[in-house]
């Protein structure tokens, strides 16, 4: 597994699947960051937590939320965050300005009106899917394309702060780096 911070939280997750038949490949290529979750909810609310954050913070608010809301350590369902208040879900797991989103996103779940299976069927374009993930509040372009290169859709890439960090450290005054990395 590769050196650095993200190797501290990565040991008991490369432990815990070098001897499995279906992961083993992560623990050898030291990923697992972007593994599937159990449910596109989970990827979803995820992805929208870790938006303008560091990992850690973001690992953060997964745990509170867990912890707060989960069912025995399981992630907690759209219906657990959308019967709650906003003050209370921000206080409970610091999740700042992104509780008002994370709150429609969990409603809209819970109550039908956004399909989540929608977004993995095979019949909508790549582009209608990302559409549908910009029109939720909160979800902007990293984080949709994101959730669509978990749901193996990779039309498009996604660029976060250090992938432009990274750009123009290497590629010093090319202008725009988004142009330029797409």
């Amino acid at each position: 597994p590769p050196g650095g911070l993200g190797l501290r939280f990565s040991r008991p997750f490369f432990s815990r699947v070098a001897d499995d038949p279906y992961l083993a490949w992560a623990a050898d290529r030291g990923a697992g960051r972007f593994l599937r979750a159990p449910s596109l909810w989970e990827d979803a609310v995820k992805m929208l937590l870790t938006t303008n954050c560091s990992w850690a913070a973001t690992r953060g608010m997964v745990v509170r939320a867990i912890e707060r809301y989960g069912d025995d350590g399981a992630f907690p369902g759209p219906e657990a965050i959308a019967r709650r208040r906003e003050a209370g879900v921000a206080a409970a797991i610091r999740s700042g300005y992104r509780t008002g989103a994370l709150l429609a996103f969990a409603r809209g779940v819970a109550s039908g009106r956004i399909d989540l299976a929608e977004w993995e069927s095979p019949r909508l374009g790549s582009g209608e899917v990302r559409a549908r993930i910009l029109a939720q509040p909160g979800f902007g372009p990293y984080a949709a394309e994101g959730l669509l290169r978990l749901i193996g859709r990779h039309d498009f890439f996604a660029i976060d702060s250090w992938t432009r960090m990274k750009y123009r450290r290497l590629h010093p005054g090319r202008g725009s780096a988004e142009r330029s990395i797409e």
